[in-house]
């Protein structure tokens, strides 16, 4: 059964829709829109007209929502807490952050992203690092009236240009250190993204007195200093790249930021990043990456399962009545009722058959057995058939074992071989006729060889040679496949 996702990327000037489906025979957009909402009225008036505009041209119903909200509104910071547990650093966030909010902390809703620990911080077992967020209650209600009165209420509403880092990290080739900047016609988000992990977010504002690339590049720099300083006095952190998107680029952006930054700067796009994780509808003209892109990483989230920052918690998490579902309960409760009856049915069958064919064998088994001992009483069958088989074999002379290899005995070999020095992990072994297949992993090409030498050495081996070694760049490991011929 295919999912209807809707993405809505809601900015402060605009809101871009994307319309996806899911389902067995794979990911597809189905449709797409970026309305801009120009002019100076209240966002909630603007908003409501630009849904007007989405809902006239796709359909929306039934499908799960998930949104952003304008990133300009949300507050950063990053935090080291001295625990784990994830329940007590929800409760701890709004008193971390309250010396820094602009706003009394009872009327902000907060969630947080866990990050690695610092390079800078050592033994950090018992510490956690953290991003933490925080949006106004009241501005988040405003949102949800709007989207609720289309029947779009969204089950996630996270940070604008959030799910494009995630989506950038998870599916895009992008180098250890890189950059993603989201830009909008007067504001910047940015986020650090180290092996696939977003360390820092923070929005700012565009100074057009100064230049559109010149003020970005600005506070870039300004970011990188202060990331540094949170790194630790030992580790400067450089980026090999930066990703930019958003419908605020201007035409020659790259050209001029790098020359500003000395940074290769280049274009996202998750529809081609993300390969065939989803597809476009062949009835459907694509815009163009810098204003679908965030739209598009909205629904893949859903999709994709991939978890983000949330701010639909406490009194604005999702509610779901009883009276909107009724009637597909009361099908799925009548549903269930009838496949308990039927497997109820099934059950009782498939027993009388059962029993009929224990029946059956039972009688076949008194008859093998008065044929093998026919002047034998029959007490317990199985029992009396092993005991005259032990009595047989003693009568066997046991034949030449020295032909014969143990399984166990190789397992030990091969164990005692390896030193305890070598971090070698192994992951399969394959006893065959005339030959041993061992794959695992280990840190260096090296301690493959070494692997491959000890094993040399062994009386059971003839011969060993390494059928295949390569690097897995995500656990940093060596993989290889050794055979070993007996």
């Amino acid at each position: 059964m295919s999912r209807k996702i809707l993405g809505l990327d809601i900015r402060q000037d605009s809101v871009t829709a994307v319309m996806a489906k899911s389902g067995i025979k794979g990911n597809w957009i189905e449709g797409h829109a970026h309305v801009p909402m120009p002019g100076q009225e209240d966002i909630e008036n603007r908003l409501t007209a630009a849904m007007e505009t989405i809902t006239d041209k796709m359909d929306v119903a039934g499908s799960v929502c998930v949104a952003s909200f304008p990133a300009n509104q949300v507050s950063y910071r990053n935090i080291r807490l001295p625990f784990k547990d994830r329940r007590k650093i929800r409760q701890i966030i709004p008193f971390e952050l309250e010396p820094a909010l602009p706003f009394p902390v009872e009327e902000m809703i907060t969630d947080f992203h866990i990050i690695p620990d610092y390079p800078a911080d050592g033994d950090t077992r018992d510490h956690t690092n953290i991003i933490a967020t925080a949006v106004e209650k009241n501005k988040l209600k405003s949102y949800l009236d709007v989207l609720t009165s289309f029947k779009t209420e969204p089950e996630i509403i996270t940070v604008g240009g959030y799910p494009t880092g995630l989506c950038l990290a998870k599916f895009a080739d992008i180098p250890e250190n890189c950059i993603f900047m989201d830009i909008e016609a007067v504001r910047c988000t940015v986020f650090v993204i180290i092996s696939g992990q977003t360390y820092m977010m923070r929005s700012f504002p565009i100074n057009s007195n100064t230049g559109k690339t010149r003020s970005i590049c600005t506070d870039i720099q300004r970011l990188l200093a202060s990331f540094d300083e949170m790194l630790g006095p030992d580790l400067n952190f450089y980026p090999d790249e930066i990703y930019i998107t958003g419908y605020g680029i201007e035409e020659g952006f790259e050209q001029e930021a790098e020359r500003f930054l000395e940074i290769p700067i280049k274009r996202a796009d998750i529809i081609r990043d993300t390969g065939t994780v989803i597809k476009t509808h062949p009835t459907t003209s694509m815009k163009t990456p810098a204003q679908m892109d965030n739209g598009f990483s909205l629904a893949l989230l859903e999709i994709q399962g991939i978890s983000a920052l949330n701010f639909r918690r406490g009194d604005y998490a999702p509610k779901k009545q009883w009276a909107e579902h009724k009637s597909s309960f009361i099908k799925i409760a009548i549903l269930a009722g009838l496949v308990l009856i039927a497997g109820f049915s099934n059950m009782m069958i498939e027993s009388h058959y059962m029993e009929k064919k224990l029946a059956t064998l039972d009688e076949q088994i008194e008859t093998i057995f008065k044929r093998v001992l026919p002047d034998t009483p029959i007490v317990n069958p199985s029992h009396q058939v092993r005991v005259k088989i032990g009595e047989l074999g003693k009568n066997i002379s046991p034949g030449e074992m020295e032909g014969n290899v143990r399984t166990v005995d190789i397992l030990n070999d091969i164990s005692t071989r390896i030193p305890k020095e070598i971090d070698v992990k192994l992951t399969r072994l394959v006893i065959g006729q005339g030959n041993v297949l061992i794959s695992g992993d280990t840190d260096t090409y090296n301690a493959v060889d070494d692997v491959k030498n000890k094993l040399e050495s062994s009386n059971f081996f003839k011969q060993v040679t390494i059928s295949s070694s390569n690097i897995d760049k995500r656990a940093n490991r060596v993989r290889f496949k050794l055979k070993a011929l007996l």
